[in-house]
């Protein structure tokens, strides 16, 4: 009977085991861009079990219009939010308990298309042209605005563009294609810059190379009482980063699982990021970084006054996974 009672035990463990390591794995809830290339890492942690081992359950959405995630992450329904880190200022400036802790899509992976025949030689041309941004404020927005900057163009120029909303990247970019506007900031696009319906002025990363794109932000009740789990988060995320740019082939082979795109086109994608260094596996970000962004959003009158650093950036726990994986040299 012993025997007996020992056996049943045993077998009790080994079926109930599954389901206890199940209900242990933390849930943690993501907001993510329109889908992308860019999230080929996102995608690669989730089959390659890098969130899986960390015990973590890792829930996405996808929200087109990045004006849209602070206000999710404010109001609870997310934990963390990709998406610009020019909004997140925003609203950390009014009031908002937010921070930005680190971020592995943290290089500008647009490119800025224009019409063929639009007239625009250059950024300066942009006055008086209809220009799409997803809305008022939004990445597209605040990015535009900082290559106008950039190049000198003043306020009062700046004032006769014609700003046109639409969502999306695709959607800005067939806004160019079908003639509705003359110009948009938007995602690369291989088959697009085939066709010759848009062309690509400029390639954006190169250009505002201290830019914060897509951050992790989020609030500071996560950081502080659920530290543990954002770690965990980071340290996949980070590991993930990292085994993107040294596998290539299994990458794609991941991609090709999300993405109806030609083999062709999944290359030319990856080298995109590559070349542009889009992705960053020790997910840093600098203080100069975030006063930067700060001063982009006051020269757009997003933003009051500059805040000090330590009000809008967190990276401790980046410095926490760093110290335990080590820095990616290559």
């Amino acid at each position: 009977m012993k025997s007996i009672l020992k056996t049943s035990l045993l077998a009790f463990a080994l079926a109930t085991a599954p389901v206890t390591a199940a209900l242990s794995a933390d849930t943690i809830k993501v907001a993510l861009p329109a889908k992308m290339f860019l999230n080929v890492v996102e995608f690669v942690a989730q089959e390659k079990g890098f969130y899986e081992a960390e015990d973590l359950e890792v829930e996405f959405t996808h929200i087109a219009d990045s004006s849209i995630p602070v206000r999710t992450l404010i109001a609870g329904d997310m934990d963390i939010i990709q998406a610009g880190m020019a909004e997140t200022l925003v609203a950390i400036g009014r009031g908002a308990e937010l921070k930005t802790v680190g971020g592995i899509h943290n290089g500008l992976h647009y490119a800025f298309w224009t019409r063929p025949d639009a007239g625009i030689e250059s950024i300066a041309d942009l006055p008086g042209k209809n220009v799409a941004i997803s809305s008022p404020g939004s990445l597209p927005h605040v990015v535009t605005l900082a290559l106008l900057h950039k190049e000198g163009v003043p306020q009062s120029e700046i004032d006769k563009i014609n700003w046109v909303s639409i969502q999306g990247s695709s959607g800005r970019v067939n806004g160019v294609i079908a003639g509705a506007v003359d110009a948009t900031v938007a995602s690369y696009s291989p088959e697009v810059e085939r066709s010759g319906n848009a062309s690509i002025l400029e390639i954006v990363g190169p250009e505002l190379p201290d830019y914060v794109m897509i951050p992790f932000d989020t609030t500071n009740r996560m950081i502080e009482e659920r530290r543990d789990v954002l770690k965990r988060f980071i340290k996949a995320q980070l590991l993930a980063t990292r085994f993107v740019l040294e596998n290539k082939d299994e990458t794609l082979a991941v991609a090709k699982g999300h993405f109806d795109y030609s083999d062709e086109d999944l290359d030319a994608f990856y080298q995109f990021y590559i070349d542009g260094r889009i992705w960053n596996p020790n997910g840093t970000i600098a203080p100069e970084a975030a006063e930067y962004m700060q001063e982009l959003n006051v020269e757009s009158g997003l933003q009051d006054e500059v805040l000090p650093v330590e009000e809008v950036l967190d990276t401790s726990i980046v410095e926490e996974v760093i110290a335990e994986i080590g820095t990616y040299e290559k």
